[in-house]
């Protein structure tokens, strides 16, 4: 059994516990949790019923009690690299919560600790990517089923968040805090899911809402342009302040058209003639192509399914029989799309890749640092 630590006791982590709880997280057992506050620790030891858990308020401590095999990283977005470079220096496992971090310079250090490891496992959480209906589209994209991607769209509104949410803990909705707002929390996953599908854009226009109808400083509003090498574009929509709202992603090729509405429910619009070959050869001014439609029903879009697979994912990796399916070089990707499109957003004009980290880090503190002195002004006032 790996014997597995958790560092952070909010919702996330005891999502996972309860998991494991419900032997939907297999191969593992939970020997030691760490959390600055204790008392939480222990109701949530009763709760689960770990009398074999040890409880830590020093993380450093649990990494060198000998008590773990892994770490299961959910602390605030800032920390994980810190805490998951210090485990992979112990000779510890680190499978971190999305996002991976918060800045892409940093995560370029995290990705040397890992290669100074290779005899150690290290992911993150990215749990979409075990999804049946992304691998399907996936397996489309990859093998030319589809054809020329010309264009690919999605919109995410269903992330639906109150102000209750972001005032629930200080960190929440703040640049110095959260490090981003809806791209970095929100649709983190489909960030990285777009990348997973798509790879990296050439380049990113972004347009970012900060705080509307919500007091934070961070977005919840975006709308981001990218293209990609082939005469490839790909628009993405997404709000935290829509309901209901809507989660529909579209891919049109030559070959034809996929529509996936929730995660689960797909329309494939299979053309019986390339577009390009049709458009070479046809008399006709308009024209219109023969397909053939299909339709495919998911059933593991349930979150927790996910959540329980990516978890199983790292632990059969750990013990050499998988691939893990969200290595750290790979959420390093959706991170630097994700710090293009702040750059983006702030400069008014579209962002080229790769990303100069060391200009993003400048121009994110820049935001860090205008809230301090806001703060400091209204306190000396």
């Amino acid at each position: 059994m790996l014997r597995i630590g958790i560092a952070g006791i909010g919702y996330i982590a005891e999502t996972y516990i309860k998991l494991q709880a419900e032997r939907k997280i297999k191969g593992c057992v939970i020997c030691a949790i760490c959390s600055r506050n204790r008392e939480h620790m222990q109701e949530v030891q009763s709760r689960y019923k770990l009398d074999n858990a040890e409880l830590y308020t020093d993380y450093g401590v649990m990494l060198d009690s000998g008590r773990i095999d892994a770490v299961l990283i959910c602390t605030p977005h800032r920390m994980h690299i810190k805490m998951a470079r210090e485990a992979l220096d112990r000779g510890i496992h680190a499978l971190v919560e999305k996002p991976v971090g918060v800045c892409i310079d940093e995560g370029e250090e995290l990705l040397h600790t890992v290669h100074l490891h290779p005899e150690l496992t290290a992911g993150v959480l990215y749990c979409r990517r075990t999804s049946k209906a992304y691998g399907e589209l996936r397996r489309m994209i990859s093998g030319g089923e589809l054809g020329a991607i010309k264009r690919v769209n999605w919109l995410i509104t269903n992330l639906y968040r109150t102000q209750a949410y972001h005032s629930s803990q200080a960190w929440k909705g703040t640049w110095k805090g959260e490090g981003g707002g809806l791209l970095l929390t929100q649709v983190s996953h489909q960030m990285d899911l777009l990348v997973w599908l798509m790879g990296m854009p050439g380049q990113v226009q972004g347009f970012c809402g900060y705080g509307i109808e919500r007091e934070i400083e961070v977005e919840n509003e975006v709308l981001l342009q990218m293209w990609y090498p082939g005469n490839t574009t790909v628009q993405f929509i997404a709000s935290s302040r829509e309901f209901p709202g809507t989660n529909r992603i579209e891919i049109s090729g030559s070959k034809g058209q996929v529509i996936l509405e929730n995660d689960r429910d797909m329309m494939y619009r299979k053309l019986t003639l390339d577009e390009r070959e049709y458009s070479r050869t046809t008399d006709e001014v308009y024209g219109s192509i023969p397909y053939v439609e299909e339709t495919k029903r998911f059933d593991d879009a349930d979150n927790s399914v996910q959540q329980a697979a990516i978890v199983n994912n790292f632990i059969q990796a750990v013990r050499g029989r998988e691939n893990v399916l969200c290595p750290v070089e790979e959420a390093l990707k959706s991170l630097e799309l994700i710090n293009g499109a702040y750059l983006s957003s702030w400069r008014e004009q579209a962002v080229r890749f790769p990303l100069n980290s060391r200009e993003y880090k400048e121009e994110w503190e820049k935001r860090c640092n205008e809230k301090e002195g806001n703060d400091k002004q209204c306190h000396n006032r």
